[in-house]
């Protein structure tokens, strides 16, 4: 599991289409292990934590951002520090600077997003009826 993150002026609308960060399954894991006790103080990364691969996008906007910023800025200072969590913070930041939400979706396909990442290439030695993996 994974998670995009992106500013969303009018959410979830426009979801994608301002990537801010993409959180690895590293940071899944340290939410998930650390962040989803009901009555424990990570209420918005709880709900980061339970999103699933397909559930609804997740809108973090107003005095929740700022909540957020503030739950990442503990988690950091408790456990070891995560390389994403500052910029994770960052981003939050940037969001409550600018005026816009984020949204946040599960992803279970991390390379369909990273940046640069090359397209699939078809082998050069087929003949052009060939498909590759026939004999």
């Amino acid at each position: 599991m994974a998670f995009l993150v992106c500013y969303s002026w009018s959410p979830p609308d426009d979801h994608t289409n301002h990537r801010a960060l993409y959180l690895n399954q590293r940071f899944y894991e340290l939410i998930y292990n650390r962040c989803r006790a009901e009555s424990g103080p990570y209420a918005v990364l709880r709900e980061i934590a339970l999103l699933r691969y397909k559930s609804p996008t997740l809108v973090i906007a107003g005095d929740r951002l700022a909540r957020l910023a503030q739950e990442i800025r503990r988690l950091a200072g408790w456990w070891s520090p995560h390389p994403q969590l500052a910029e994770f913070r960052r981003v939050c930041a940037k969001a409550m600077a600018d005026g816009c939400a984020l949204t946040i979706s599960g992803d279970m396909y991390p390379e369909l997003w990273r940046a640069g990442a090359e397209p699939l290439s078809w082998p050069t030695d087929l003949n052009e009826n060939e498909a590759p993996g026939s004999v």
